[in-house]
């Protein structure tokens, strides 16, 4: 089966770059960026899809698609599929390989000396050149000039040399009048999602992030980065986790555009041990989080992170952190550090105290002598916004408990244990 390239020309790449390369990704795994545009390999798709025709009619189908205004083309050397599909860009129309002689020679890897002899001569196509003896030709114009030859017989050796080091897919869609409420628009997000993730799946690979980018009225951009502590291709997935965020932070004004991003990653292994336990898969607990995020509020959703400060019920909520599941706990030192387990509510005291000492507690259910204590303390270290009106002390009593105990005016309380 003989080789087959194929040539997507643009007038504005910057522009039309991720849509190129996402009809090139449905065809080929070997894609090459050109300064103007894409060629790829589709070789051994005739069995697949038809002859070079019905190959060329596919990816026009998609570039009408993803509206793109470029021009194709299909031949047998990657040469020869370059160089009609620059034509056709020059032209805005479709020229057939078969007016491959009536390209311009200056479209050529041919230097202006040589170019102006042929022009002068009347030679000014590659039909012209393909008139004259190539045997000539080598004699007056050197060896170097048999690698011409080879593009104007379409012949030519280009390697089609594999480039794109991209790390993500890009769809958007422009509205045909604006939309108040996003969950009006899951249909056409299933549509685009279902597209990436095809691509992606095709090249072997899965994402973990989707930059998700709404465009309003007045030119503004609203704009939410939704990450995952795990790859996933699964597309309810995704379309109830893009839900359930933007539901939490809305957009200001009616809607006009979509546009998403899928940064590519390594796929999840499903393989697991033989004998390990049963879980949960992990997009049933992230989306578990974002419902109670939706229900109680972003901020009131995490994981607990210690605070570096002194404060009653010193630990704060992280809510971009993901819970990873089951996760190793390297102990680096013998020192364990110790759970504290406070009261609800505290329970009240009477302490015998003498000269600043701590002697004796006595609690409603229990009585016993101070062994060892700590402090005093005050009850919160930021002095600037809060009131120093309480004191607290780490006692240890003789049956080997160790409490927190804390002095709010003339009344003690016991406001937690140590396990």
């Amino acid at each position: 089966m003989p080789k087959l390239y194929a040539c997507i020309i643009s007038t504005d790449l910057k522009r039309d770059k991720g849509s190129l390369l996402s009809v090139a990704h449905q065809l080929s795994s070997g894609i090459e960026m050109l300064e103007d545009g894409v060629l790829f390999d589709v070789s051994g798709l005739q069995n697949l899809i038809g002859d070079a025709d019905t190959i060329a009619l596919r990816i026009d189908r998609q570039l009408k698609v993803h509206n793109l205004s470029a021009k194709s083309a299909i031949a047998e050397s990657a040469d020869t599929a370059v160089l009609v599909a620059r034509q056709n860009a020059k032209l805005e129309r479709s020229v057939k390989t078969s007016a491959f002689p009536q390209i311009p020679l200056h479209d050529l890897n041919i230097d202006d000396d040589t170019l102006s002899i042929f022009h002068e001569l009347g030679i000014r196509q590659i039909g012209d050149l393909q008139q004259i003896s190539a045997d000539d030709l080598v004699n007056r114009y050197g060896q170097k000039f048999r690698d011409i030859l080879d593009v104007i017989e379409q012949k030519g050796s280009r390697i089609l040399t594999s480039n794109v080091k991209e790390s993500s897919l890009t769809w958007s869609y422009d509205l045909d009048f604006p939309v108040e409420n996003f969950e009006q628009l899951i249909f056409i997000v299933n549509h685009g999602l279902e597209k990436l993730f095809a691509q992606i799946s095709y090249l072997g690979l899965s994402t973990e992030q989707l930059d998700i980018s709404l465009g309003l009225r007045r030119k503004i951009v609203k704009s939410y980065e939704i990450k995952t502590s795990f790859p996933t291709l699964e597309k309810s997935f995704w379309l109830k986790i893009v839900n359930l965020r933007i539901a939490l932070d809305p957009p200001e004004s009616e809607i006009v555009s979509v546009r998403i991003v899928s940064h590519f990653t390594r796929p999840r292994p499903n393989q697991r041990g033989l004998y390990s336990v049963s879980r949960p898969e992990p997009e049933s607990l992230l989306l578990t989080v974002n419902k109670l995020k939706k229900l109680v509020g972003d901020d009131n959703v995490g994981v607990p992170v210690l605070v570096d400060q002194r404060l009653p019920e010193a630990f704060a909520l992280d809510a971009e952190k993901i819970p990873q599941g089951r996760e190793q706990i390297e102990i680096k030192s013998e020192k364990l550090t110790a759970a504290f387990h406070y009261y609800r509510p505290s329970i009240p005291a009477s302490v015998t105290a003498e000269n600043k000492r701590l002697l004796f507690i006595r609690t409603p259910s229990w009585s016993e002598r101070v062994k060892n204590y700590s402090g005093v303390w005050r009850e919160n270290s930021c002095w600037w916004n809060r009131p120093w009106n309480k004191q607290e002390w780490d006692i240890e009593t003789e049956s080997k408990g160790v409490y927190r105990l804390r002095k709010s005016g003339n009344e003690w309380f016991l406001i937690g244990e140590y396990d």
